[in-house]
């Protein structure tokens, strides 16, 4: 009998179940329970656009560790390894999807693991695209102990495609998390906030 031809819906079955084993690589490297979690959670409880966010996040997770040429990464505590893949499984938006990448990387990096604190996780999942870029903007403007008091104007100026009433809400929202502080003349990064950011710092030249 002749060999039939591949249905189209065979093939990216086959391309998942590759992305899908990558992906657990990463956790197996974990612990036990948190690999197991991952195995609960990419079973019949989770559509394939979980698994896919799941499988992005990891994919840049990887990217990361072999950037910084990391040979054996570090065991994870299952509060912040369960608590990363459970959040990161719904994000679709790729700049957040950065922010856990980076804080699993650092995780599994004996050299930043002390930097990555369970509360971050909840902070990654209350952000906004705009609010990871203005914390990265005031990162590189406003960190010098000259110029580390700032006002809506100076985001304003350097983020001039965003509207003025989007980076109110924004700097609102930094506000309630914690990651900025008020000052008689301003805003500045809050001590909290300098730590999240230092957690979510991949620490590859090509994100500097």
């Amino acid at each position: 009998m002749a060999d039939r031809p591949e249905l189209p819906y065979e093939k990216a079955i086959e391309e998942s179940a590759k992305a899908t084993g990558k992906a657990l690589d990463v956790v197996q490297s974990m612990s036990p329970a948190i690999a197991n979690a991952y195995n609960f959670l990419i079973g019949d409880r989770i559509g394939a656009a979980r698994e896919r966010n799941l499988d992005a996040i990891t994919r840049k997770t990887r990217k990361i560790l072999e950037e910084r040429k990391v040979q054996e990464t570090a065991p994870i505590p299952e509060q912040i390894g369960v608590q990363l893949l459970e959040e990161g499984q719904g994000e679709t938006r790729e700049a957040i999807q950065d922010l856990y990448a980076a804080l699993l990387a650092n995780a599994m990096d004996e050299k930043f693991a002390g930097d990555v604190r369970p509360e971050f996780i909840q902070t990654v999942k209350r952000l906004q695209p705009i609010d990871a870029l203005i914390l990265r903007t005031i990162m590189l403007h406003h960190m010098e102990p000259s110029n580390r008091v700032f006002g809506s104007n100076h985001i304003y100026e350097a983020l001039k495609g965003y509207r003025p009433s989007a980076i109110e809400v924004s700097l609102g929202n930094l506000q309630k998390l914690g990651c900025l502080g008020s000052h008689p003349q301003g805003m500045l990064m809050s001590h909290f906030g300098m730590e999240f950011m230092t957690a979510c710092d991949p620490h590859t030249t090509s994100n500097s």
